[in-house]
């Protein structure tokens, strides 16, 4: 190299127009003066203008997590989770139903109220429960316990059922049976006075149906007057086998017998039946009929008491009804019909819609003065009434403020008292919205229903919730930050500072959090910490003993993973002190991995809550969320499951969002993808 310098500076002092150049291989290079021109001698050089507009970290951080549309999904759904959990407790009113205070809530009838948030009949979130094998009453022709308008697309059906004695039940027959293959069984009336003067008639009436394990034998009937047994059926050592028997002219044939008795008998209907030796003894009874031909009214009502047409209605008999039937032995109503429904049962209709009620003149007093209703009695008369147009005229419903949507009846005479200038001393049956009755302005709905204590359960759960995230951040901001601070030192500095608090950690770690959380919650009822809070502040303070670790881990772990890198050396190599390398080139390399698992102790603290709540360790009156869905535990399944399936799904909600959403800020927060697309 040496030697190509020497030959072109010869060859300018010498003024030669080529110069050749050795470059150490015996190869020569003719260089002139025309290679050293300049290119761009004409042309203007400058720094070309940036085409993309100058970005921060901050904003290169948003980009790239809005560009990940599950974290973005997950970051809407637990801001919308908390904006819910600030504004729903702030927009409604503390009273009635919306009243959140531990064991407060609506009236009975507003309890369990299901899910409603479409008109009834949409078949969806519509308030409405399905009602199947419900009892149908043919008289009125309504499910029984429901009253019309509360129910609809009615289907009807019938059953035949056993051991079953209702007073919805048709036909059927007495099954009297032996209790035993050595015992007879009986069945028996009430004692009655028989005239020997009347002629009487009788027909019995037996079921052809064979059961399995039951032996149809025969029977015996007479009438037995608690000495004597005159046998109508039967006799003494005989038993009959006829289903079907009318005597006519009783005692005539009582008379051919050679029995004797007087001008009256007091005796029992007696039936007597023959044990089986292999199955059950029993007798299908299905009716009895008794008639005389007596013109006295009374009596012929109580034989026709004593007398039944079916087995059903015979085993409803009142013991203190002279038409009461028993047996020393077995007996039940078998083959009975009874009709039963299914249909939509419209519960918001039936505890806030019409209903026929009795209110008193007080109570009419106070629509009266606010003006909701105008009584005149001046025109129409005192006197009570159930004629529609006078009652129109006499009360005259002014506003919907007004409950009362018609009047039926005014039961008793109006009086006037001239001191007060009013009207008293009668009860009216009117027709009302029972929810103006309960001082609603429309018919209400509750998008979550209501509980066992009649909340609105939307209400509850975001109020819960509201405490609870309260409570979870608060810890979480305590913990993340004595995280940070304990893993940055134990990872940066190593060596015995990292094992020796790497052991204290161990030893922390070792207690089971239930028992540390059991012994902060005793001795916080024990020196009533934070007078009714304490189980709270008991809570917080064992989450501070042990939720800080987890940061803590994994803080360090980056800190072994960062702390060795090249601009950690050359920053350490420029004279920077500890606290900036941690702070400010460690630290927020490792932000992405820390600030997802941080972002995670805020369900996590609720999940401990709940937990703690279901072992039944205190927090069991405080409106938390946790304490909610663990009360909700009995309610696993059955038309009230959605009290454990809402605040379940909010859950999932939280835990599946909060994950989406940490792992957005992880990527967004992580400078080695700054730039990145």
């Amino acid at each position: 190299m040496d030697l190509l310098i020497l030959e072109l500076e010869w060859g300018q002092r010498n003024s030669m127009d080529n110069f050749l150049i050795h470059d150490g291989t015996g190869k020569q290079v003719s260089i002139n003066e025309k290679d050293f021109d300049f290119v761009q001698n004409d042309a203007k050089i400058h720094d070309l203008k940036l085409k993309s507009k100058p970005t921060t970290y901050f904003k290169d951080s948003l980009k790239r997590f809005f560009k990940s549309k599950s974290s973005v999904v997950g970051g809407v759904i637990v801001g919308a989770l908390l904006l819910f959990a600030f504004i729903v407790p702030l927009c409604t009113p503390e009273e009635g139903v919306y009243n959140t205070a531990n064991g407060a809530g609506g009236t009975p009838a507003e309890t369990f109220l299901p899910p409603k948030l479409f008109p009834s009949g949409t078949g969806f979130w519509d308030g409405t429960l399905k009602r199947n094998d419900i009892l149908f009453d043919n008289e009125t022709k309504t499910p029984v316990s429901y009253t019309e308008g509360t129910y609809f697309d009615l289907k009807t059906y019938d059953k035949i059922v056993d051991n079953v004695s209702s007073q919805y039940g048709e036909g059927g027959f007495v099954n009297v049976f032996c209790s035993s293959h050595n015992l007879d069984a009986n069945f028996y009336s009430l004692p009655i006075d028989f005239y020997t003067n009347l002629d009487y008639s009788l027909e019995i009436s037996l079921d052809s149906v064979e059961k399995s394990g039951y032996e149809f034998v025969g029977y015996k009937l007479s009438l037995y007057d608690g000495t004597n047994k005159y046998y109508l059926i039967g006799s003494e050592s005989e038993f009959s086998k006829e289903e079907h028997v009318t005597i006519n002219n009783v005692f005539e044939e009582l008379k051919a017998e050679n029995y004797s008795f007087g001008e009256n008998l007091n005796a029992r209907l007696y039936f007597e039946v023959s044990k089986s030796n292999n199955l059950i003894g029993f007798m299908p009874l299905k009716s009895v009929e008794i008639k005389s031909n007596s013109d006295d009214t009374e009596y012929n009502n109580v034989l026709s008491l004593i007398s039944f047409k079916d087995g059903n209605s015979v085993m409803l008999r009142e013991n203190t009804s002279i038409g009461y039937w028993t047996g020393d032995f077995g007996k039940v109503a078998n083959n009975v019909k009874l009709t039963y429904c299914s249909f939509t049962y419209d519960k918001y209709e039936d505890v806030y819609g019409k209903r026929q009620i009795e209110l008193g003149s007080r109570e009419i007093l106070v629509y009266e003065i606010n003006g909701s209703l105008q009584v005149n009695f001046a025109t129409t008369g005192l006197n009570a009434t159930s004629d529609k147009e006078v009652l129109k005229e006499r009360f005259k419903i002014l506003n919907d403020d007004c409950p009362i949507v018609e009047v039926v009846e005014q039961v008793g005479n109006a009086t006037y008292n001239s001191v007060t200038g009013r009207y008293s001393n009668f009860t009216l049956k009117v027709i009302v919205y029972n929810y103006r009755m309960l001082g609603y302005k429309s018919m209400p709905f509750f998008v979550f229903g209501t509980n066992k204590t009649g909340q609105d359960y939307f209400k509850l759960l975001f109020t819960g919730l509201r405490f609870s995230f309260f409570l979870a951040i608060g810890v979480s901001i305590v913990n993340i930050a004595i995280g940070l601070i304990w893993g940055s030192i134990s990872g940066y500095f190593g060596g015995w500072t990292d094992i020796l608090m790497e052991r204290f950690c161990d030893i922390i770690s070792g207690l089971p959090l239930t028992v540390i959380i059991t012994l902060c919650i005793l001795y916080g009822q024990e020196y009533n910490w934070g007078s009714g809070s304490s189980d709270v502040i008991a809570l917080m303070l064992a989450l501070f003993m042990t939720g800080w670790m987890g940061v803590a881990h994994q803080t360090r772990t980056q800190f072994y993973r960062f702390k060795g890198r090249e601009y950690v050396l050359a920053s350490r190599t420029l004279g920077a002190k500890d606290s900036r390398l941690i702070f400010k080139h460690i630290l927020p390399n490792a932000a992405g991995t820390i600030i997802t698992g941080s972002v995670l102790i805020i369900p996590g603290v609720i999940y401990t809550e709940a937990s703690i709540a279901y072992l039944g360790l205190g927090l069991k009156n405080k409106t938390l969320f946790g304490v909610l869905l663990s009360q909700a535990n009995a309610y696993y399944q059955g038309e009230n499951s959605f009290l454990l399936f809402i605040p379940t799904f909010i859950m999932m909600l939280l835990l599946i969002s909060f994950n989406l959403f940490g792992n957005g800020l992880r990527d967004a927060f992580n400078p080695q993808l700054k730039g990145s697309e």
